[in-house]
C-alpha cells in the first residue's frame, strides 16, 4: 500500500457507513447515492489491501479493521468539525449554521426566543434537533446543547445555567368545572389522572401521585411531556406540566392561560435548563452570540444566583 494511494474522501465516506452501520443511511447523510458510496469503500479497501467492512443481509458488519477505523476517527471526526467551525468563526459578525440541541419538551417554548435571535443575527442559519438523547458536542454532532436536569460534569464541556422550571400539577378549566380539583392525597382515586411512562414516571413527585393513585384512574399516559400536556389541556385529566406548560410572553415565562395549579403538599424538583457547548469552541462567535442573547432576554429575576460556567 501507498500512502499516495488512499483517498480522504474515501476515509470520511468508510467512516460514515462504520459510524450508521448502513450504507444506504450514510448515502442519504452525504448527498451520494447507493453505488457512489460502495464504489469509493470498494477503492478504500483495494488501497488500503484490506476488508474493512462484512456485507450482510441487514447491513455492515465492521472487521477488526473497520473497527479500528471507527475508533481512531471519531475523535478526528470532531476535531475536524470543531476546527471548520472554529475557523468560520473568525468572520467579523456571526454567520453560518449553528447546530443546535434541545429537549423536545422545550422545543414549543424556545421557538419565539429563535425567531427573535434570527432577527437580530439573520446570517446565522439554525438546525434544531429536538430529542431526549444526549447528542455528542465532542464529535461534533451539534455546536450547542440546551439540557435539563442537573448540571452536565463532562470535564471537556463548559456549562452555563439558564434558568429553573416549575413542575407543578395542573388541571384545565374544563376538568375543574366537571369533576373539581382534590384538594388532599386521600381525594386521589376521586379524580382521573394523565402520567407519563418510562423513566420520567420515577420524577420526584410525580413517582408519589404514581405510586398512590389506583391503575384505574390513570385513563392516560405518554412518554412525552408534551402529549401529557396537550391531554392536561384538553381536560382528559390531571397530570404533571413542566416547560410544555409555559411560554414566552410579554418578555416573561407564564404559564398557559386556562389551567388551575393542584397543590397537593408534594415537593417538586424543578427542571434546570443548561447551555452546553465544548470548550474548544468557546471562542465561536455563533455560539457566543446565542448564549449572550439567551442571557439577555431571560428576565432577572428568573435567573439563577449561581448562574456559572465550569470546564
Amino acid at each position: 500500500m501507498h500512502n499516495d494511494q488512499v483517498n480522504w474522501d474515501d476515509l470520511r465516506v468508510a467512516y460514515d457507513v462504520a459510524h450508521s452501520g448502513s450504507l444506504s443511511r450514510s448515502a442519504e447523510q452525504l448527498g451520494m447515492n447507493h453505488s457512489t458510496v460502495l464504489r469509493r469503500i470498494n477503492r478504500l479497501e483495494k488501497a488500503l489491501g484490506i476488508r474493512l467492512f462484512i456485507r450482510h443481509q441487514r447491513g455492515y458488519r465492521l472487521t477488526e479493521a473497520g473497527q479500528s477505523l471507527l475508533e481512531t476517527m471519531t475523535p478526528l471526526s470532531g476535531d475536524m468539525q470543531r476546527l471548520i467551525t472554529s475557523l468560520s468563526a473568525l468572520e467579523n459578525s456571526p454567520s453560518g449554521v449553528l447546530k443546535l440541541s434541545t429537549v423536545s419538551d422545550f422545543s414549543r417554548f424556545f421557538a419565539p426566543l429563535l425567531k427573535e435571535f434570527h432577527e437580530l443575527y439573520p446570517q446565522v442559519r439554525l438546525q434544531i434537533t429536538a430529542t431526549d438523547d444526549v447528542l455528542s458536542l465532542s464529535r461534533g454532532d451539534v455546536h450547542v446543547s440546551l439540557r435539563l436536569g442537573d448540571e452536565p460534569d463532562e470535564p471537556d464541556l463548559i456549562a452555563r445555567y439558564l434558568l429553573s422550571f416549575p413542575l407543578n400539577f395542573y388541571a384545565s378549566d374544563s376538568y375543574v368545572e366537571r369533576y373539581g380539583l382534590p384538594t388532599s392525597m386521600d381525594e386521589l382515586d376521586q379524580h382521573l389522572w394523565v402520567l407519563p411512562t418510562g423513566r420520567k414516571r420515577h420524577i420526584p413527585g410525580i413517582s408519589a401521585i404514581a405510586d398512590a393513585v389506583d391503575p384505574r384512574q390513570v385513563v392516560y399516559q405518554s412518554n412525552s411531556f408534551p402529549d401529557i400536556f396537550s391531554a392536561v389541556n384538553a381536560g382528559i385529566g390531571i397530570g404533571p406540566v413542566g416547560v410544555s406548560g409555559l411560554e414566552w410572553k410579554d418578555n416573561t415565562i407564564a404559564s398557559i392561560e386556562g389551567l388551575h395549579t393542584v397543590n397537593l403538599g408534594i415537593h417538586t424538583e424543578p427542571n434546570r435548563l443548561w447551555c452546553v457547548y465544548h470548550k474548544d469552541m468557546r471562542g465561536n462567535s455563533r455560539i457566543q452570540a446565542l448564549l449572550a442573547f439567551i442571557q439577555h432576554r431571560i428576565p432577572a429575576d428568573q435567573a439563577h444566583p449561581a448562574n456559572r460556567q465550569t470546564s
